[in-house]
């Protein structure tokens, strides 16, 4: 039976609403013809420049569940069907700590209450479950390649290793021809190919991708040294925002006043942003 509910979000906390606006926003939910509840969230008015993650917390009667929004423009995600008759919801910002920002129900306003009262033990073990999946994952590709290196020799993988440094020099000879040329515009597609083989040659670094919604970083470490960096890109609207430059904080001060401190967990960072379009460093005030 076709079935759609329709939540509107109240705000709880204007700290996380654009200065002089009022955050709100809709969750649908619809049941149609397939086994599952099809979700979709809005949220307009919300202050995503400032760093964090925005999750929504969803109660159907005793049961609760945390989904990680990746964007605040039409979410849409599906989960096994559920009863909407009766449901709660509340928008959450996870910063140091997590927050609720607004909340909206139908039937039962006390699902709200309780969801508030266990958001952070919700998102934790919802990453927590992400990454029991991904290391299971990873034990099923090592499992079916386990006789991947059969025959090949150390000095051959080492060989493949450092070539996957080609695409540093590549990607550095890019960004100084973009330079040189005195471009102003179309920074990140002047050198998309380069850096897009420097993602595929180096490992995710996981701990950044969960910190931003829509962010992708790799680690790059140095062949000399048990140093490393992070480069990654941040998207707004489906769009390239930022070029992303991080250096492991050690707590001491740094002296380019360019670079950002970014608290992170295991690692924090002094960060540089670059403006996917002009190419030139960007303030914190203008991040996504």
């Amino acid at each position: 039976m076709y079935c759609k509910r329709i939540l509107i979000l109240q705000q709880t906390d204007k700290r996380f609403a654009e200065r002089g606006k009022e955050l709100c926003g809709m969750v649908k939910l619809i049941n149609g013809e397939k086994a599952s509840t099809s979700v979709t969230v809005f949220v307009t008015n919300a202050d995503v420049r400032s760093f964090g993650e925005w999750w929504l917390l969803l109660g159907f009667g005793r049961e609760r569940i945390a989904i990680q929004l990746s964007t605040l423009s039409n979410a849409t995600f599906e989960l096994p069907r559920r009863n909407i008759d009766v449901v709660g919801c509340v928008l959450i910002k996870k910063e140091s700590k997590c927050y609720e920002a607004a909340r909206s129900y139908i039937g039962d306003a006390s699902i709200c209450d309780v969801l508030s009262r266990q958001k952070e033990n919700l998102i934790l073990e919802r990453n927590k479950s992400e990454e029991e999946q991904q290391s299971t994952e990873y034990e099923r590709f090592v499992a079916s390649t386990r006789n991947f290196y059969d025959g090949e020799s150390v000095d051959g993988l080492r060989t493949k290793v450092d070539g996957r440094y080609k695409s540093i020099a590549e990607y550095s000879a890019a960004f100084e021809r973009y330079y040189a040329a005195g471009s102003h515009n179309e920074y990140y597609q002047s050198v998309k190919s380069e850096i897009a083989k420097v993602f595929t040659q180096f490992p995710p670094y996981y701990p950044l991708i969960k910190k931003y919604s829509d962010a992708f970083f790799v680690r790059i470490d140095f062949p000399s040294s048990d140093k490393f960096f992070v480069l990654g890109v941040l998207e707004a609207d489906g769009v390239i925002r930022y070029i992303c430059y991080g250096l492991p904080a050690d707590g001491e001060e740094f002296s380019d006043k360019d670079f950002i401190y970014v608290d992170n967990s295991p690692v924090s960072f002094w960060m540089l942003f670059q403006d996917a379009q002009t190419g030139q460093i960007s303030a914190l005030s203008e991040t996504v």
